[in-house]
């Protein structure tokens, strides 16, 4: 049975990689069927249509056949993001609609900062942890990861913009923290993304003095991890893409540095998270 179910699982369009569009898209699409079904009063053929449906989208991703090339669109004319519920977040991101603090400091200031404070070191064209920061960074990260959300969102008041309230929330079976702005501004972190940031942001406090470059450091920090966040795996480059993105034409796809032990996302290379 295991391996049966390993044969089926495609974990390239699920955990982090999974395209909510084309998750919702079937799962109307399933529902319907199974409604239908029911209305025609065959409701143990509902009833396995959907148990099949809703097991083929949490282990593959989707069901319908040629979902990538219609989801998108269906989801750009229901005015659904297809990156809004996926990409990571950030310790760094809320904003209230005016300008943040931390979003008047420049990359140019970050990467100034932390190279001034030898957190990273330019190694010609690239630039790599140096390694004291690296080993202080894993320590945290290895002292956060076995914490609860509602343990990481009190740690998150300390790390974060003046105003923002830090929780916990869930949709779809997932949870996640959630940090909120005084104006309404809504950033939501999953685990992993939470615990690499803040434990940059608690590796920073010995070494760079401005809170807002602390937090706006985490998210290109998280660029040059070298081991997964929550469980020390190595790391890779991956280009797979999730189900329903669209890659524009004469462009590759976004590469994404990816944990396959964890099926977690890091960072996405190559545009803005």
């Amino acid at each position: 049975m295991t391996r049966l179910l390993e044969r089926i699982r495609r974990p390239e369009y699920t955990g982090s990689n999974r395209c909510w569009p084309c998750t919702i898209t079937n799962g109307a699409l399933v529902a319907v069927a199974a409604a239908a079904l029911a209305v025609a009063r065959r409701r143990r053929l509902a009833a396995a249509v959907g148990v099949a449906g809703l097991a083929s989208i949490g282990l593959r991703g989707y069901v319908v056949p040629y979902t990538p090339q219609f989801a998108p669109r269906l989801a750009a004319a229901l005015s659904l993001d297809p990156h809004d519920a996926d990409e990571p977040g950030s310790l760094s991101g809320v904003s209230d609609g005016d300008e943040t603090d931390d979003e008047a400091v420049s990359g140019e200031a970050v990467l100034a900062a932390l190279v001034e404070a030898d957190v990273v070191v330019p190694d010609g064209e690239e630039l790599r942890l140096e390694p004291a920061f690296g080993s202080a960074w894993r320590d945290e990260m290895r002292s956060l990861r076995d914490r609860d959300l509602e343990e990481l969102a009190a740690l998150a008041d300390r790390h974060t913009a003046p105003d923002t309230e830090a929780r916990v929330g869930s949709s779809f079976g997932r949870s996640y923290l959630v940090l909120q702005g005084e104006g309404g501004g809504i950033v939501t972190l999953r685990r992993e993304i939470a615990v690499a940031e803040l434990g940059a942001a608690r590796a920073l406090e010995s070494r760079v003095d401005d809170p807002a470059i602390r937090r706006a450091a985490g998210r290109p920090l998280r660029s040059l991890l070298e081991a997964c966040p929550l469980c020390d795996g190595s790391l890779e480059i991956t280009q797979s893409t999730c189900c329903g993105e669209v890659t524009p034409i004469g462009s590759l796809p976004a590469e994404k540095l990816f944990c396959p032990d964890c099926n977690v996302r890091l960072f996405t290379f190559g545009r803005d998270e």
